[in-house]
């Protein structure tokens, strides 16, 4: 059986603070196109899209997509079980938004973590900034960037290397907190500077031969994209990726020496990771603007020989046998996915549980505290599933594909959110944090740079649409 089909999550209990909820049950809104609500076999909301604001996004009934709607359903009746910790899933055909469902209290305007699905987005900014000519091209010397790289080994690493995950950095992904010391990500995530322990790795193999799955490698491209466009990564994504496809709620956390986490935590909605998706889908155009290079959403789904052919510049490439071609997806920690499936012209987006801290998104001192992972501080950051596999949430997907998707849309501008927490959904108060553990000292630091501007929430004003 395939990878994708093959994936599964095992966590222990855990459990997470709702406000008036009691048992996990279904929040349904499937769209009409006069607006009506389809119902669902227990839905607990089936409301109109005017009532609900849809965010700029076409709705169309799942019956005008070529999908049965109650065949459709399963998907989230698996989803939607207790021991997962599904917030919410949304399901786009052809450009529209047909199906989605969130879990009580939460809905279309909820905060969603990315994790590591923020790699992806870091890897579209560095396609457009080599496409405007501030990067000169991928076999360009990590060096360029990182000049006390000069004459060493580390000089052999390119920006090729870095986006397929053959830095040659040493590298432990270990998410398991009892092995905190041997673990660089949670190192990293407990450094106030996180470029600089990602750029203190050394060298342990021979760049370019070896795939070794590593959010530093990710890191390293915060400074790549700062030094390159002379502004935070998250603050280009504002200009260059987020206002051309009409995202407004959105946060980019960032360390505590300003550099955004290009690894991780992009903080916006399920709608809005479809959004990314499409456009991926679409090669790159978004209502005729060609947001990211064709060519460079074509290489970065082309998976390279050392990863076994399932990875390419931060995205994973994946089959199965039940879908023709390959599944392009965008992955993150406790259970973040978006399935991108060309054949069928659809985006998958299925998110967890996520208590938003009610914090500036800046990781000083420690990631970890306003961003826990694995419900390790209940009530706060994500909740992963204590179960799950790729092949039973997409299985009703597919069977419910009764025909092909009628029409192409692409979603208009998000209005603005009016506000931080425009859903109102549950939050973590802002509290003082420490880190557990004092992160191990490092050999190098990052290059000299200007203080960068402070991280700011979504903007009070909407932004100019371009697309």
């Amino acid at each position: 059986m395939s990878p994708v089909a093959r994936k599964t999550l095992q966590r222990g209990t855990r459990h997470r603070l709702r406000s008036a909820v009691g048992a996990l049950t279904v929040g349904l809104v499937l769209f009409s196109p006069a607006g009506a609500g389809l119902g669902s076999a227990n839905p607990t909301t089936a409301v109109t899209a005017r009532a609900l604001d849809s965010d700029g996004w076409n709705v169309m009934s799942p019956a005008e997509a070529g999908l049965d709607a109650a065949t459709l359903e399963g998907a989230w009746t698996y989803a939607s079980a207790p021991e997962r910790h599904t917030q919410g899933v949304v399901v786009t055909r052809g450009g529209n938004l047909v199906a989605e469902w969130y879990a009580p209290g939460e809905g279309p305007r909820s905060w969603s973590a990315s994790w590591s699905v923020a790699k992806s987005f870091t890897s579209a900014l560095v396609g457009i900034a080599i496409d405007e000519g501030l990067i000169a091209g991928v076999d360009e010397s990590m060096a360029t960037w990182f000049p006390e790289w000069a004459g060493t080994a580390k000089a052999k690493i390119t920006l090729r290397d870095v986006l397929h995950m053959e830095s040659g950095l040493k590298w432990n992904e270990d998410y398991d907190a009892a092995n905190v010391g041997a673990s660089d990500i949670i190192q990293m995530g407990i450094s106030r500077d996180q470029l600089a322990y990602a750029a203190s790795r050394p060298v342990e193999v021979e760049p370019g031969t070896r795939f070794n799955y590593s959010s530093g490698d990710t890191m390293l491209l915060s400074w790549v994209i700062e030094s390159a466009t002379g502004m935070p990564a998250d603050e280009y994504a504002q200009t260059k990726l987020f206002d051309p496809i009409g995202i407004d709620q959105v946060e980019w956390w960032r360390d505590g020496e300003g550099h955004t986490l290009t690894y991780c935590c992009l903080d916006t909605t399920s709608r809005n990771y479809a959004r990314m998706g499409l456009l991926y889908l679409r090669g790159g155009n978004w209502n005729g603007r060609q947001v990211v290079p064709a060519q460079w959403v074509k290489d970065s789904l082309t998976p390279t020989e050392n990863s076994d052919g399932i990875y390419g510049y931060q995205w994973w490439i994946r089959s199965w046998d039940q879908v023709d071609g390959p599944i392009y997806m965008m992955t993150g920690f406790d259970g973040q996915f978006i399935f991108v499936i060309p054949s069928l012209d659809m985006v998958i987006v299925r998110n967890g549980d996520y208590v938003k801290s009610e914090c500036e998104p800046v990781a000083d001192p420690t990631l970890f505290g306003p961003y826990p992972p694995s419900n390790l501080a209940p009530g706060r950051g994500t909740r992963p599933p204590e179960s799950w596999l790729h092949e039973d949430f997409l299985a009703s997907i597919l069977q419910a594909v009764t025909g092909e998707a009628d029409g192409e849309a692409i979603p208009a501008p998000q209005p603005n959110a009016g506000g931080r927490f425009p859903q109102g959904e549950p939050t973590a108060p802002c509290a003082p944090t420490t880190p557990t553990t004092t992160p191990q000292s490092t050999t190098t630091t990052a290059p000299s740079r200007p203080t960068p501007p402070p991280a700011t929430p979504i903007r009070d004003t909407p932004p100019p649409y371009t697309g």
